[in-house]
């Protein structure tokens, strides 16, 4: 096993001697020291360049996003061809969320994990040697497949798992196929700075102002202010923040199965309400800042919790208004359609 200042001094060399000479000496699947993990894909400038970020999620999990979006990490290490953070005691795995691909994440549970195998390469943009961590397989599954990055919130891209051989399209959330690269640290990260970043929201005369705030990079908060938008005006009334199946130990479903869309900058709860109201179903909920689910009933081990606490796991801002929020990973910020001439009240958290 290499340490970081043999390697740092390996690439360093290869790269004045030659334009990018790949040295014949296989790397180890093990990389003890820290590192942290780029993203490349020069063909592609909105992620190129871009690091991983762990995001907390719930049961101590870690969600994997480049972005501003989780928290910057720069003590990752490589284990048997496994990303590791030993400090959260997590690790590289896929599963959940299988759509058209498959949720790269961290975890400390026994998911089956993701391989990588450290290889030699050359810099697209300035030809110098590096170390990728090329992709091998999704542990007791077929070899192959590839890493991608897809659209999230908050102008973030979400890690995810390409299979091999797959033929599913999702043309509303595109995932880029993206090399991870390691990039040697000393496990610390550098004095922070603060940025200036700009937000569009909507403000109250309904025109659009555009307001630029000094910020750093930060996380949804995790126990949201106006956690629901109140859409009694609309004839729905909020219910709270419900599991999907994740969550759960119920089974493999949808909390709300009857129909949904999805809008990459354009959802809001008003338009998710309205959609499930004409498409004739009781129940609407809005996930993932982007999804609208629609049922006309949801198991009770999906029913939400009425604890102001519950509502910190739908913290997801809206893709159409910045000001809401709409659900959460994997979570539903549920809305019930009130009866003819009856009451329409939110449900009180407490």
């Amino acid at each position: 096993m290499m340490n970081r200042r043999t390697i740092s001094a390996l690439l360093a060399g290869a790269a004045v001697t030659s334009a990018c000479t790949i040295p014949t000496e296989p790397l180890s699947n093990n990389i003890a020291y820290p590192f942290r993990a780029q993203v490349q894909n020069a063909t592609r400038p909105e992620v190129h360049n871009q690091y991983m970020n762990l995001f907390i999620a719930g049961g101590g999990d870690r969600h994997l996003f480049i972005g501003p979006v989780g928290e910057p990490t720069y003590d990752l290490t490589l284990v048997d061809g496994v990303i590791n953070h030993v400090p959260n005691g997590v690790r590289a795995v896929i599963g959940g969320e299988i759509d058209h691909t498959t949720k790269l994440f961290m975890t400390g549970r026994g998911d089956y994990r993701a391989v990588f195998e450290p290889t030699y390469a050359c810099n697209p943009d300035t030809d110098e040697l590096q170390i990728e961590l090329r992709f091998v397989e999704w542990q007791n599954q077929p070899t192959g497949g590839w890493i991608c990055v897809r659209s999230a919130f908050e102008n973030s891209h979400e890690f995810r798992y390409n299979p091999p051989g797959n033929t599913l399209i999702d043309v509303d959330r595109e995932c880029i196929k993206v090399t991870l690269v390691v990039i040697p640290t000393t496990g610390l990260p550098p004095q922070s700075s603060t940025t200036l970043s700009t937000s569009t929201i909507p403000a109250p005369t309904g025109t659009t102002t555009t307001t630029t705030t000094a910020t750093t990079t930060s996380v949804p908060s995790s126990t949201p202010s106006g956690a629901f938008t109140d859409l009694t005006a609309l004839g729905y009334r909020f219910l709270g923040c419900a599991p999907e199946e994740r969550w759960t130990t119920d089974g493999s479903f949808r909390t709300l199965s009857g129909a949904t869309e999805s809008s990459a900058d354009a959802m809001t709860n008003q338009r998710c309400a309205a959609f499930c109201t004409a498409a004739g179903f009781k129940y609407a909920g809005s996930e993932w800042s982007r999804e609208c689910w629609c049922g006309n009933a949801f198991a009770p081990t999906r029913q939400p919790a009425t604890t102001l606490a519950s509502l910190a796991q739908c913290n997801f801002k809206c893709t159409g208004d910045l000001g809401q929020f709409c659900g959460g990973d994997a979570w539903l910020s549920l809305y019930e359609k009130c009866e003819a001439g009856a009451a329409c009240d939110n449900v009180v958290f407490t």
